[in-house]
């Protein structure tokens, strides 16, 4: 029990410490007079003011000073507190004899709740056991403002607050309410959780400023409701609220003002708001614009980086980007970035997004130096289409495509990425045109550069020369190999269609790796096996 628990059941209104003496002292109260074994925790309690100069032979001692303190100094000894109280010698005695009880309460609540904490794998679960322990209501939130979890009944006349609770951020408005009250100042400079009371609707709330390692990362609120709430229970709330520090910052909840990433993103890409209206609320709370084009850039490399160590590469990667939110999902580090709004009525997003992030040194720097490849999604303007996009940077980074640089596009790989989804043999041989497919096997089986030639006269409609030269060979040789193209796999590269078909089969051959997709050594295991088992059917 901490030695300001002890006062505050004594009802002290007014108290001087000693040197060695902290409010935040952990003490063992022993009510009796006889002598024992020096425990530097034990408290004593002596009714006799001349007792205040006199050092504890044997632990803590605190001493009665009757209803007020004496005028003038009052210095103390060494380890020894004194406290003023209404209470009269007899009734701060028989106080003081039932603390042993308060103590033991203490003892085992907090031992219920640490098992809660052991016993908790996300900050809601941990919130419902605390709920059943402490017996009244509570929400804990990030530095964000973001619920992370709430526990027990709020009364219904608190329509703003089941209205936050089902919205999962606390407003602004909250916040801003809670500073000019002071109530946060109070917390923080006390260094422990307060109780407070709401004039408006009649309530007390305890309220803790959650810290870990100094840096504040949240809340915890408790609304007296169903029990009501002593000073003692402010220990019980200090201890609950020092684990939910330690489960949010192991859970990596904390928020981007704690330097844990953007909340407001997390929930965005995990699909946890319900529509553009509540996405474009929640997104105005950051430092993001509204309206705007965006991206999100999944940042990844061939070796597992610690959290911590991504946490610093997401510092120097948003210093680079005014406009822009970060969070870690699965290892990696996730960026959302702004691209400035449309000015035209055509889409050129794609422009302004390799102009913006290839022309920031800053960015491209900390990818080089940390071994990572940026992959970029399709940009986009409804903050409902996040989510979805997450998703093709992930496809992206899975599709192992040819690399250009640290930044990878989707728009230049869309194909690959696509083949390299296809999950069945079927799905791969509907989407290629049998005569590409034979012109690769052709090359390969007589070391010719007919594909070759075929994606060069696509790649330069209408300029034979330029295409000659791409390919390194005479105009004349150029003009055969198109001419045995159209003899050999009936392909007439003068037609819409078959260049077409050229264009979109070299792309999903080429997201396949290159390999010889009817050549069955060569196919994926599952796909072999689907082969074989129609080949036995036929």
């Amino acid at each position: 029990m901490k030695l300001r628990t002890v006062l505050s059941q004594l009802k002290a209104t007014a108290h001087v410490e000693g040197p060695l003496v902290s409010m935040d002292d952990e003490v063992i109260v022993f009510p009796g007079d006889e002598a024992i074994d020096p425990i530097p925790e034990l408290l004593t309690l002596s009714l006799d003011p001349k007792g205040a100069s006199v050092s504890s032979d044997y632990g803590m001692k605190l001493v009665y000073m009757g209803t007020s303190l004496p005028e003038g100094q009052l210095r103390p000894a060494e380890r020894v507190s004194c406290f003023a109280s209404p209470l009269s010698k007899e009734e701060v005695e028989q106080a003081f004899v039932l603390l042993p009880k308060v103590h033991v309460y203490l003892e085992l609540q907090q031992k219920r709740i640490f098992r809660a904490f052991q016993v908790s794998y996300d900050v809601q679960r941990f919130a419902d056991e605390l709920y059943a322990i402490l017996g009244n209501p509570l929400m804990i939130v990030n530095s964000d403002r973001r619920l992370l979890a709430s526990a027990g009944d709020f009364p219904d006349e608190r329509a703003d607050v089941i209205e936050e609770i089902e919205q999962g951020y606390i407003s602004e408005e909250v916040d801003a309410e809670m500073e000019a009250a002071g109530i946060l100042d109070d917390v923080r400079h006390a260094g422990h959780s307060i109780i407070s009371e709401n004039a408006r609707f009649g309530q007390r709330w305890v309220t803790s400023v959650i810290s870990y390692h100094h840096m504040e990362m949240g809340r915890l609120d408790l609304l007296e409701q169903d029990r009501v709430i002593n000073d003692a229970d402010l220990e019980l709330v200090d201890f609950a609220t020092l684990l939910a520090g330690i489960l949010i910052d192991r859970l990596g909840l904390a928020g981007k003002r704690a330097g844990s990433g953007s909340s407001v993103l997390d929930d965005i890409l995990g699909s946890e708001l319900a529509n553009e209206k509540t996405m474009r609320a929640q997104l105005a709370l950051s430092s993001m614009p509204l309206d705007d084009t965006y991206a999100v850039i999944v940042l990844s490399g061939e070796r597992e980086l610690p959290r911590a160590h991504l946490q610093r590469i997401a510092l120097r990667v948003t210093r680079a980007f005014r406009n822009s939110l970060w969070t870690i999902l699965d290892g990696r580090l996730v960026v959302m970035v702004a691209l400035g709004a449309r000015t035209c009525s055509g889409w050129d997003a794609y422009q302004r997004a390799e102009r913006v992030l290839g022309q920031r040194k800053r960015f491209v720097n900390a990818l080089e130096q940390n071994g990572l490849t940026a992959y970029v999604c399709e940009p986009f303007e409804q903050l409902s289409l996040a989510h979805v996009r997450y998703e093709q940077a992930l496809d992206l980074m899975r599709a192992n495509v040819e690399r250009e640089g640290s930044i990878v596009y989707l728009w230049h790989h869309r194909y690959e990425v696509i083949a390299s989804m296809a999950q069945s043999f079927g799905q791969v041989d509907l989407a290629l045109d049998k005569r590409v497919v034979a012109m690769s096997l052709y090359d390969h089986d007589h070391g010719t550069s007919y594909l070759d030639t075929a994606c060069r006269t696509v790649e330069f409609p209408g300029s034979p020369s330029e295409a000659a030269k791409a390919l390194n060979v005479h105009r004349n040789t150029y003009f055969y190999r198109v001419n045995k193209i159209a003899e050999l796999f009936f392909l007439d590269l003068r037609s819409g269609e078959d260049r077409l078909a050229v264009a979109f089969s070299t792309r999903m051959l080429s997201g396949m790796g290159g390999k010889l997709l009817f050549d069955i050594d060569q196919m994926p295991q599952s796909w072999r096996s689907s082969v074989g088992n129609n080949r036995a059917r036929s």
